[in-house]
């Protein structure tokens, strides 16, 4: 299935290079679907009841947004390409992820209902680019 994301990189005009498409728009896609399921964690935090208890999670799970949105925004520019600046973005959000699904992981039974899987997708994504 095409994606709207990798619609978007097969209609780039320049050359890709060897590139994987596919895992370049699962890398995005997983950052997007990341930075959303940060941002409601944080709001579900925020209506807790021991919200004090759950700064560091809050704190954590908007990094995270901010970071994952970022990343996805790099990722979607082709135009003056720079690996050293892809590799860093990418390695910060593979660390901020971690670090928020740890964070997450301990309070796990009081949301039992936002997932962690884009986190946890996110990383396994970024494993699979090559950046030169």
């Amino acid at each position: 299935m095409t994606t709207a994301v990798r619609s978007m990189l097969d209609s780039y005009p320049a050359d890709l290079g060897a590139l994987d498409r596919d895992a370049l728009a699962a890398c995005i896609e997983a950052c997007v679907s990341c930075s959303q399921t940060c941002t409601a964690c944080a709001d579900a935090c925020l209506a807790e009841d021991t919200v004090a208890e759950l700064t560091k999670c809050i704190r954590t799970d908007l990094d995270c947004a901010d970071v994952c949105a970022a990343t996805a925004a790099v990722l979607s520019r082709r135009t003056g390409y720079d690996a050293i600046v892809t590799r860093a973005v990418l390695q910060a959000c593979a660390a901020i992820c971690k670090a928020c699904a740890d964070e997450c992981d301990g309070h796990a039974e009081m949301h039992r209902n936002v997932p962690r899987r884009g986190r946890r997708r996110f990383r396994s994504r970024y494993r699979v680019l090559h950046i030169p």
